[in-house]
C-alpha cells in the first residue's frame, strides 16, 4: 500500500490520513458532512458550502464524473472534499471531465482514503469544527496553530451573490419572480421557469425601491452560506417588503440533515398562495 501524502486535522486534535486529489494545496475550513448517495457535482458546485469542507458519507465518489449540465453555479466556492474512496475512471457517457480535474481547475483540495464513518460520527457527536487539509509531514502542533489563528470569514453571501441582476425567462410566463441571490442554485431558477415564472435574480444588497420597481408577483429568498444574522441587508429588505408581496424561501436541507440556517434563523413571515 502506498504511503499517505495528505491528512486532515480538526481543531480538537483529531487526525485522519489519506491521499490527495484535486488541487495540491493547504486549506482551512469548517467541516460538515453530506449523506447524499448521488449528486456530488451539485454539492461541490453549491454556493451554500462556501468556506466549508464537506465529508461525503457515501463511500464511492467520482464514479460518474462531471457533466456540463449539472452545475449549481458557474464558479464553485466549496472549501474542499473528504471521501472514503475516489474513482478517477468514470463510467458515464455524459461526463466531460473527472471530479479531480474539476477540483484542480478550481483550486479546490480533496482527500481520499479517510475513514468517513468515524469522521461523520465525530461531527455528529461533537459538532462542526475548523479543519485543515495539509501535507502528511505537517506536525500536529503546526496544524493546530494554523487552526487557532484562522477565523471563518463572515462575508460568504457577498462572495457568492451576483454583482448585478440577471434574467431567466420562459415561454408563456404566468408570473414574474424576483429572486434575492444569497447563494442561489441554478436548479432553483430552472424549477421556477418550468412552473411558468420569469425570474429576475438580484444581488443580496438590493434596495426595496429597486425590487418594487421590478413589479414582481412574488419574491423568492434563496438559501446561502454562513449565518443569516450577518446579512443585515437581507433582513432590512424583507422588513421593508413584508406585507406587500408573497414571499417564499428555499427549504434546502443542509449537510447535517437539519434545515439550513436560512430556514432556521431568518425570522420572517411567509405568505403562501397557489402559484
Amino acid at each position: 500500500m502506498k504511503e499517505f501524502n495528505k491528512k486532515i486535522v480538526l481543531e480538537d486534535g483529531e487526525e485522519y490520513y489519506g491521499y490527495g486529489f484535486g488541487a495540491d494545496k493547504e486549506a482551512v475550513c469548517e467541516i460538515v458532512f453530506n449523506t447524499s448517495m448521488a449528486g456530488y457535482q451539485e454539492i461541490v458546485s453549491d454556493p451554500s458550502y462556501t468556506y466549508q469542507m464537506v465529508v461525503m458519507t457515501y463511500p464511492l465518489i467520482g464514479n460518474y464524473g462531471i457533466t456540463d449540465d449539472d452545475y449549481e453555479t458557474k464558479q464553485p466556492t466549496i472549501g474542499g472534499m473528504i471521501v472514503r474512496e475516489y474513482n478517477n475512471h468514470p463510467s458515464n457517457f455524459r461526463y466531460t471531465k473527472t471530479l479531480a480535474e474539476y477540483l484542480e481547475e478550481n483550486d479546490i483540495p480533496g482527500i481520499t482514503g479517510v475513514d468517513t464513518r468515524k469522521l461523520t460520527r465525530s461531527i455528529r457527536e461533537k459538532g462542526s469544527r475548523k479543519v485543515i487539509i495539509t501535507d502528511v509531514k505537517t506536525s500536529k502542533q503546526t496544524a493546530l496553530k494554523k487552526l487557532k489563528e484562522y477565523e471563518i470569514p463572515k462575508d460568504a453571501v457577498s462572495k457568492v451573490s451576483c454583482k448585478k441582476r440577471w434574467y431567466s425567462r420562459t415561454a408563456n410566463p404566468n408570473f414574474n419572480v424576483v429572486a434575492v441571490d444569497c447563494g442561489i442554485k441554478l436548479n432553483i431558477v430552472r424549477s421556477l421557469n418550468k412552473r411558468g415564472c420569469n425570474v429576475t435574480v438580484v444581488p443580496y444588497n438590493i434596495t426595496a425601491k429597486e425590487v418594487i420597481d421590478l413589479k414582481p408577483d412574488g419574491i423568492f429568498l434563496s438559501n446561502g452560506p454562513g449565518n443569516p444574522e450577518d446579512v443585515t441587508e437581507v433582513i432590512k429588505l424583507i422588513k421593508q417588503l413584508k406585507g406587500k408581496y408573497p414571499i417564499f424561501r428555499d427549504l434546502f436541507r443542509t449537510s447535517n440533515d437539519k434545515p439550513s440556517l436560512w430556514s432556521q434563523n431568518l425570522q420572517i413571515e411567509i405568505w403562501t398562495q397557489r402559484w
